[in-house]
C-alpha cells in the first residue's frame, strides 16, 4: 500500500476504468471502503481471469495505489482521486 510503488501501466489502466465506473453509475451516491475492494476484485478479476494469481496481483496493486475511501466521499469525487492516483486521464 505504499504511494512509493510504481504505478505499471495495466493498475494504471485498470484505476481509469474504475473510475470511469463510478462517474458513470450513481456519481453522487456515497463511496464506501467495501465498494473500493470490491472493484479492485472485480476489475483485476475480468482483466486476469478470476482466482488467478495475476488477477490477485493486479488486485493488490489496485488497492496499494487505490486512495482509503474518506467518510463523506461521493462515487465521483473518489473517481477524481483515482483519476489522480493514476496520473491523470491521459
Amino acid at each position: 500500500m505504499s504511494g512509493a510503488r510504481r504505478l505499471d501501466a495495466d493498475t494504471r489502466a485498470l484505476l481509469l476504468q474504475i473510475a470511469a465506473r463510478l462517474t458513470a453509475e450513481r456519481p453522487q451516491h456515497p463511496m464506501r471502503e467495501s465498494l473500493r475492494q470490491a472493484l479492485a476484485l472485480t476489475f483485476a478479476a475480468r482483466r486476469h481471469g478470476y482466482g488467478t494469481e495475476r488477477a490477485a496481483a493486479a488486485e493488490e496493486r489496485i488497492l496499494g495505489h487505490a486512495p482509503v475511501v474518506e467518510v463523506g466521499a461521493t462515487r465521483r469525487q473518489y473517481a477524481q482521486q483515482l483519476l489522480d492516483a493514476a496520473g491523470g486521464a491521459q
